[in-house]
């Protein structure tokens, strides 16, 4: 089973410890493999910070207190006792394409009048920047 959505923006945290409390948002989850959702939420930390889709691309995430990428995947990948993700940036670029493909989606609803947010058409102007993004992930 897979969260399908899983980011930090998708958990509740315990207020004084570094612990997750809840995990929400669950309409998108399925049967698939567990690093689809490790590299959909590793996605945040290559996006950019801009007004459309907020990301951790340029934050300082040392100042923050949030893992680099690699620090991230290591830490899953010793509480999941296994030496490593082999094809990393297959499930990278795969997260890319498809947010892209959803967020296409979006752009169908948006235009149709069923968007179930004022934002819809907004969040498309970031269909081709994702797009770009998994193929720069799958040539890496």
């Amino acid at each position: 089973m897979v969260h399908g959505d899983y980011r930090m923006d998708n958990l509740i945290f315990h207020p004084e410890r570094l612990e997750i409390l809840a995990i929400l948002d669950w309409e998108l989850s399925t049967l698939g493999h567990p690093f689809a959702d490790i590299a959909y939420q590793c996605m945040q930390l290559r996006f950019p910070d801009n007004d459309v889709l907020p990301g951790l691309g340029n934050a300082d995430r040392e100042r923050l207190g949030i893992p680099g990428e690699s620090e991230y995947v290591d830490q899953y990948c010793q509480r999941r006792g296994i030496d490593g993700i082999p094809d990393w940036n297959f499930y990278m670029a795969f997260s890319f394409f498809r947010f892209a493909a959803i967020l296409q989606g979006v752009k169908k609803r948006a235009i149709d009048g069923n968007a179930s947010s004022d934002r819809a058409l907004e969040l498309t102007r970031m269909i081709k920047p994702l797009a770009a993004m998994g193929i720069q992930a799958s040539q890496a």
